[in-house]
């Protein structure tokens, strides 16, 4: 007698989804995180091949001769343009211009008493260049008037507010006021006094001979002599060379400064270049052309496409900056110098920090 033919009992879904959990679910949340972490390595915790600094733009404005600063226009952080002008850079001390104009006038003196020695056929031309002395004699006089002057009002600013704190006295005050208006009034007469003088003191029309061409050429260099005293009794602008961020005031209002001697400087606010320090061993040449990947340092973690613009021939002294991110600040250490592109959807700051990778270094991420 033959058995009947059973149907298999079918595996309740809890217990096959039991055996899932048991078995399959362990092997597979291993691998995701495998993958996960692997990811996360590759992207986040493996080493850059190189780490980049973005850099601008910057110029330096210096005093072109010594003076004061005076009339600053500008503060820290704010915006100019190119050719825009800041401040002004004024004359020497009052002193120094005097005893410049000082020796001019010696000079002219010293020429004025040589012209009476000329014979009496070139009394003309003697006459001539007397009146172009005592022209140069006046300019002279008013420059070291228009110091006097300068002085004076400097004086006079000086005690309006001590005068309010009763510092100084009301007649002080008043004689310092009087003396300031004693020179004007004096400025005001010489300059009436130049005006009058320069008609005559026009060269003639007729031709001179070789004494009067000799003391042309003294009283020409005379001239250049009594022009740059003058120029130095101008104020010298200090205009912006680009459009830029004013990122550091050096000299305040009031202070002296040397020749050269940095007041300001302006950056650009965008970056124009990344610069970055391949180590030693270098683990390829870089050329021009070259395609790497740039992140950010930030939460974000943003990144672009980059390129290499050139590459220093030698090895350089990586900077403090870039040294201290590998905790090597106190030992000097060299590497080789490359430009790269700064990609403009980063939107880097000047000075910012960003992790290159290069494909061909065997670090791509």
């Amino acid at each position: 007698m033959s058995r009947p033919s059973l149907s298999p009992i079918p595996t309740p879904p809890r217990q096959r989804w039991r055996a899932f959990r048991t078995g399959a679910l362990p092997a597979l949340v291993f691998l995701g995180c495998v993958v996960a972490i692997a990811a996360l390595w590759r992207g986040s915790a493996a080493a850059p091949t190189l780490v980049a600094e973005a850099e601008t733009t910057r110029r330096e404005i210096g005093a072109e001769c010594a003076g004061t600063v005076t009339n600053l226009r500008v503060s820290l952080f704010q915006a100019v343009q190119a050719g825009e002008i800041l401040g002004q850079i004024t004359a020497p001390a009052p002193a120094q211009a005097e005893a410049s104009l000082a020796v001019v006038r010696a000079e002219i003196n010293a020429l004025h008493r040589s012209l009476t020695a000329a014979v009496d056929q070139q009394r003309l031309n003697l006459d001539f260049h007397r009146l172009q002395l005592d022209w140069m004699r006046a300019r002279t006089d008013l420059a070291s008037l228009q110091v006097q002057l300068r002085q004076a009002e400097a004086d006079l600013k000086r005690a309006a507010p001590l005068r309010e704190r009763s510092v100084v006295s009301e007649e002080s005050f008043e004689a310092t006021r009087s003396l300031r208006d004693r020179r004007a009034a004096q400025v005001r007469e010489q300059e009436s006094l130049v005006e009058r003088l320069a008609p005559a003191a026009l060269p003639p029309a007729s031709p001179v001979d070789e004494v009067s061409a000799a003391l042309d050429a003294r009283i020409r260099i005379q001239e250049e002599k009594l022009r740059a005293a003058e120029l130095q009794l101008q104020p010298l602008p200090l205009v912006a060379p680009i459009d830029g961020i004013v990122t550091s005031v050096l000299r305040q209002e009031g202070e002296v400064v040397v020749a050269g001697q940095s007041i300001l400087t302006v950056a650009r606010p965008a970056p124009t270049h990344l610069v970055g320090y391949l180590r030693q061993p270098l683990p390829f040449q870089p050329e021009p052309g070259m395609v790497a990947e740039v992140r950010t340092r930030g939460p974000d973690r943003r990144s672009a496409t980059t390129s290499v613009l050139a590459a220093s021939p030698a090895l350089e002294r990586v900077p403090p900056t870039l040294l201290a991110l590998l905790n090597r600040d106190d030992v000097p250490e060299l590497g080789l110098r490359v430009h790269l592109t700064a990609p403009p959807s980063l939107r880097l700051r000047p000075g910012e920090q960003v992790d290159v990778w290069f494909a061909r270094s065997g670090r791509s991420p």
